[in-house]
């Protein structure tokens, strides 16, 4: 048992390394070259374009379910919209390179297009809950509740934008030379995030490789039917939001960062929970209970509540618009759901080729990137 576990858990961590090293490669390129700093009066009112906005640049923001939160607190404090600044949150952890680009190794492209839908579809929805449901004296009180805890302790992270290029080349100017290209320097600072991406959040991936190989071995697919209520290829109403719901349940009590649960859905999909509840699954890393003590701490108990409450909402909201909605235009994933799942990875394919390419590059980025004094998670 252990030695299939060991394998499967191998298995896994080499199937999703080449998506993971690109998206973050990626993501670190872009946040050097396209600034990504925010002013508070861009975002100051919830409207279409503000949305917008917040959605974009939360997108080229890619960071941890924590550093997200503490990015959307400081746009609070500068004067954000609650709509926009969770909105960013939202942007920041799921519609990023390398959760796209392991979802499509993975499991395909219907699960890229459904978190990319479904990632917009969750932030209109929750935007709508926002001014719908919130009282605006829980949103006075958590903006005053997170200027009052600016300087607290706790899950902080600084999330370093292209933006602060100059300060950060001018510190360490020691390593590169006074004849620096701007070119090179901008290598640097993508390399600086790429280390600060693989900090934050790789604790989590690991957790999550193991949580799913620990249940893709020990866990019968039975077992996981059972759960999902699995009735044929055309559920009804009640099985397909009890998929949301359970999605979105298994997801607070499994508290993984947003890309380390990436393999955990491909586990779920396998055992017969709906597209859409796939989707909530992914989009409901942002109610973990610790991300709902951070929360707590930011903005007090109301607002954690609500922000709770929004969000369980609009991901279950989410997965039943593209249940029906990919059925409706064809886009459901057909056939038998096999996900390989870390077995019979190793070899001489696309995922080795990719691996051999991408992991001295990776290497040379991250370490490139920690001598520039990349960010760190606590």
């Amino acid at each position: 048992m252990l030695e299939e576990l060991v394998a499967s858990w191998a298995g896994m961590v080499w199937e999703i390394f080449w998506g993971l090293a690109l998206g973050f490669l990626l993501s670190g390129v872009i946040r050097a070259w396209i600034p990504a700093e925010l002013v508070g009066d861009k975002l100051g009112r919830a409207t279409p374009r503000s949305l917008s906005l917040a959605t974009g640049v939360g997108a080229l923001s890619s960071s941890c379910s924590y550093a997200a939160a503490s990015m959307a607190r400081t746009l609070i404090m500068k004067g954000a919209a609650w709509a926009n600044a969770m909105a960013f949150m939202v942007a920041s952890t799921n519609l990023v390179f390398e959760i796209l680009i392991v979802l499509f190794s993975l499991l395909g492209l219907a699960f890229v297009l459904g978190e990319l839908v479904g990632g917009l579809i969750f932030i209109v929805v929750m935007a709508v809950l926002v001014r719908l449901l919130v009282p605006d004296a829980v949103i006075a009180a958590a903006r005053e509740n997170a200027g009052h805890d600016a300087d607290g302790g706790g899950h902080e992270h600084h999330h370093d934008h292209g933006d602060h290029d100059h300060d950060h080349d001018h510190d360490h100017g020691s390593h590169s030379g006074h004849g620096e290209s701007a070119f090179l320097r901008k290598l640097r600072t993508a390399a600086a995030h790429f280390h600060m991406d693989v900090t934050m959040v790789g604790k989590d991936i690991l957790i999550g490789v193991t949580v799913a190989a620990i249940l893709s071995i020990l866990v019968p697919n039975e077992v996981w039917r059972s759960v999902f209520l699995t009735e044929g290829d055309n559920p009804g109403f009640g099985v397909l939001l009890w998929n949301a719901v359970a999605g979105s349940i298994i997801a607070v009590l499994a508290f993984v960062c947003s890309v380390g649960n990436i393999v955990l859905a491909a586990v779920l999909w396998k055992g017969g929970i709906s597209f859409g509840g796939v989707i909530a699954f992914i989009l409901s890393d942002l109610i973990t209970l610790p991300m709902l003590s951070v929360y707590r701490r930011y903005y007090g108990w109301k607002a954690a509540g609500w922000m709770a409450l929004v969000f369980f909402l609009g991901a279950i909201v989410t997965a039943l618009c593209l249940d029906y909605g990919f059925a409706l235009l064809g886009w459901l994933p057909e056939g038998e759901r096999q996900v390989s799942l870390g077995r019979d990875v190793f070899g001489w394919n696309y995922v080795t080729l990719l691996n051999v390419v991408l992991l001295p590059v990776a290497l040379a980025a991250f370490f490139w990137g920690r001598r520039q004094g990349g960010g760190h998670c606590h």
